[in-house]
C-alpha cells in the first residue's frame, strides 16, 4: 500500500527542482528526507554520489549510487517503522529491508521504491522489469543486490 504523504513529498521535491531550471550552469541536489532530485549541467563535472544507508545501522553505507541527472528515492522501515504493507496480504514484508530506486522523475522513483518494497521477496525481479529504472535492494539478511543499467 502506498503512503500518500510519501508520494506527495516526491512530487513536491520534483516540482521544487524546476526552480533551478532558470539558473544557467547550476548543479544541484535537492533532498527531502532522503528522496532527491539531482542535476549536473556540465559533462566534465563529476556526478553526485549518493550514499545508501544500511537499514540496520544508519551510520553505515551499503552502497554508493552515482547520479548525474535524475531522481532517487528509498523506501524502508528504519526511520518510520512498519508503514509499508503488502496490500495482497496486509502484512509488512519481511524479506526486504530497503529499496532504493533511481529514475528520471522523483514521483515515479518514490512510487516504485514503495511498490517494490511492498512486493517483499519479489522486489528485485519486479523492479528489474520497470523500464528506465536502476535499483538497490537490501534484503533482511543484509545482502545487497542491484538491478538496471
Amino acid at each position: 500500500m502506498l503512503d500518500p504523504s510519501g508520494v506527495v513529498k516526491g512530487w513536491a521535491v520534483q516540482r521544487a527542482a524546476h526552480a533551478f531550471d532558470a539558473l544557467a550552469d547550476t548543479d544541484f541536489c535537492l533532498s527531502a528526507g532522503g528522496d532527491m532530485v539531482c542535476q549536473v549541467t556540465d559533462r566534465d563535472r563529476p556526478e553526485w554520489r549518493i550514499g545508501i544507508e544500511d537499514p540496520d545501522d544508519p551510520s553505515r553505507l551499503v552502497a554508493v549510487v552515482p547520479l548525474r541527472n535524475g531522481a532517487l528515492a528509498t523506501s524502508a522501515l528504519t526511520h518510520r517503522g512498519a508503514h509499508i504493507v503488502d496490500a495482497r496480504t496486509g502484512d509488512v514484508p519481511a524479506a526486504v529491508s530497503s529499496v532504493t530506486v533511481v529514475a528520471d522523475d522523483l514521483t515515479w522513483a518514490d512510487i516504485d521504491a514503495t511498490a517494490a518494497f511492498a512486493r517483499g521477496s519479489d522486489a528485485l525481479r519486479w523492479l528489474g522489469s520497470r523500464a528506465g529504472r536502476r535499483g538497490v535492494v537490501v534484503w533482511s539478511d543484509g545482502t545487497v543486490e542491484t538491478c538496471g543499467s
